[in-house]
């Protein structure tokens, strides 16, 4: 039997990130992927190369729905 297994990599927040939480997480493109998981590859420099491409857009904010109600 085959179990799924999975890893989420983090790292120290960078730029506007840094003011919602001190972690972020690291995206791989496919490129990376494969050097990542070789045992000799060079993982500072795939995560620094990960982080260069990312770009951060400001959320939407919806309405909450039901209202929250404010009791004194």
């Amino acid at each position: 039997m085959q179990v799924p297994m999975f890893t989420v990599l983090t790292r120290e927040a960078a730029g506007t990130v840094r003011d919602i939480h001190d972690r972020m997480p690291v995206i791989l493109d496919k490129d990376s992927l494969q050097d990542w998981v070789r045992p000799d590859g060079d993982h500072s420099a795939i995560v620094e190369k990960a982080l260069s491409n990312m770009v951060f857009d400001r959320a939407v904010e919806y309405p909450r729905f039901p209202p929250e109600i404010i009791t004194a």
